[in-house]
């Protein structure tokens, strides 16, 4: 944890004044670009001096979690790491971002709601932004720290996406990519992030939505009979499903994908855009998917008429269908 992030955290439980910050453990640091904030703090603790609320430091992370608040219980972060030199990833984030463009990020102060294993984080932060990168999660906030390590101005905090750690307007861009799906309070966390947003800020937004077909069915199946597994055994079914779906979907899907007639059909085959990414990516969704149940979905009309009614201009809706839906929005705060 490095000192500016003082700058933006809040007391989750009161959102009262500044958090005190106590060393226990820091080590030096060169690539710093602020007075006084030349070194990382490891191990200590915050406190809130209205409500005398304490939070860990640990292994250079805030854990920033209300009492009561029960983290996941494990995910497959743990196992996944990405090479950012594969042009997949970039690509990928920006198609999230979309019509965010590296040069909008330039500067500006950005938060990840329910950053996974930071790689949307690290591009981000690649483009000369300060990312906070948060989520409730202990293997993925741990493995953000790790995927992250070697780029400048990435700052990992666990924290809830429904109580975040943080001051109201803090953020220049708020995006949060495949989590309001999951959530069970969606419009809950969306007036959450539109507070901590900014006037003249833009929220960048990524859910599925309507799920349909067989794929569908068969996912919803497997998820109530697997939720309740042990992290270990839920990976190592996961590992099974990533491999099936590459031998029954991703190969053909890509000998198919090239031939006229042939590739309309490839199309349907259950997870066939997921064959761009290396296998332990894939590993990592199946097992979110049957952990993680999708709570709820949106329609594209359905985030423009909530950014709408909040007032945002500017706002881009995006919609992309393969053998199921997702929706894309970007907004700018007025």
């Amino acid at each position: 944890m490095r000192r500016v992030l003082l700058d933006w955290l809040a007391c989750p439980a009161c959102r009262g004044a500044p958090l005190d910050l106590a060393v226990e453990r820091a080590r030096s640091r060169t690539d710093f670009a602020r007075e006084g904030d030349g070194e990382d703090v490891l191990e200590g603790a915050l406190r809130c001096p209205d409500c005398q609320a304490s939070y860990a430091v640990r292994q250079g992370i805030p854990r920033l979690l209300v009492g009561g608040v029960v983290p996941p219980q494990g995910s497959a972060h743990r196992w996944t790491r990405f090479d950012p030199l594969v042009p997949e990833w970039e690509q990928s984030f920006r198609d999230c971002a979309s019509p965010l463009e590296p040069k909008d990020f330039l500067g500006k102060v950005v938060l990840d709601a329910g950053c996974g294993f930071g790689r949307h984080a690290y591009f981000a932060a690649r483009y000369g932004a300060d990312v906070v990168a948060m989520d409730a999660a202990r293997d993925a906030v741990h493995a953000a720290q790790r995927n992250t390590q070697d780029v400048a101005g990435v700052h990992v905090v666990q924290g809830d996406v429904l109580r975040p750690p943080f001051r109201d307007a803090s953020f220049d861009i708020v995006y949060s990519f495949g989590v309001l799906h999951h959530v069970d309070s969606p419009e809950n966390a969306l007036e959450v992030l539109h507070g901590l947003l900014k006037s003249g800020g833009r929220l960048a937004l990524w859910v599925y939505g309507p799920r349909q077909g067989l794929m569908s069915r068969v996912g919803d199946w497997m998820g109530r009979r697997t939720a309740e597994l042990e992290p270990d055994e839920l990976h190592r079914l996961s590992v099974a499903v990533a491999y099936g779906l590459r031998a029954g979907s991703h190969v053909p899907y890509r000998i198919l994908r090239r031939v006229p007639v042939a590739s309309q059909v490839a199309t349907h085959l259950p997870g066939h855009d997921h064959y761009r990414w290396p296998l332990p990516v894939v590993t990592a969704d199946v097992y979110d998917r049957l952990k993680n149940p999708v709570r709820t979905t949106f329609t594209g009309e359905e985030l423009e008429g909530w950014l709408a009614r909040h007032g945002y201009a500017s706002i881009a809706v995006r919609r992309r269908v393969r053998n199921s839906e997702s929706f894309g929005a970007v907004a700018l705060r007025r």
